[in-house]
């Protein structure tokens, strides 16, 4: 997500607010908030009103929603379109190796999360049966049994797939 499409959110959805408080919603630093509302500010996205000495209010313009909703679009093509090409590269993938019948068990491995969702509608939609796993206790398992294919979508579940001792088939989709 961009981090002018975030701070537009955030004051789109508290007027008053400090910037401490869009630093910490945002995850952007204090000076990049700082920043980005100046510039916010110049381009006429947002007005500026001093309450106290801490707080602020930040209205949105008319040319600040219109900024918002071209940015919100923008993320949901970009959305879709991962999407898209995470089921056509699951299609891709299983079709080259779920071609036998006794093809290797597909095993998820990572967080249950939206790009997970995303998999096992695909996987469902398929009628394939898979596991999932979301911790170090799968890997002793598939180190014992070597017909899984093991997928992955975080660099975090391939960092602890790597320091194993026998290879595990793995496939990153992103």
């Amino acid at each position: 997500m961009e981090p002018e499409y975030a701070v537009l959110n955030h004051l789109h959805e508290n007027e008053i607010t400090t910037q401490r408080k869009i630093s910490k919603r945002t995850g952007l630093s204090l000076g990049a908030v700082n920043l980005l509302l100046k510039r916010m500010a110049r381009k006429g996205l947002i007005k500026i009103e001093k309450l106290n000495a801490r707080t602020m209010r930040y209205i949105l313009t008319p040319q600040g929603l219109q900024e918002k909703s071209r940015l919100t679009y923008r993320y949901i093509r970009q959305s879709y379109k991962q999407i898209l090409q995470i089921n056509s590269d699951l299609d891709q993938l299983l079709a080259k190796q779920l071609e036998d019948q006794n093809g290797p068990k597909i095993v998820l491995f990572g967080p249950n999360d939206e790009i997970m969702d995303i998999i096992t509608q695909n996987l469902n939609s398929k009628n394939i049966l898979f596991d999932h796993f979301s911790s170090d206790n799968l890997l002793p398992q598939l180190e014992r049994e070597n017909s899984h294919l093991v997928l992955i979508w975080r660099q975090e579940e391939e960092e602890a797939l790597c320091d194993h001792k026998q290879p595990i088939k793995v496939i990153k989709l992103l």
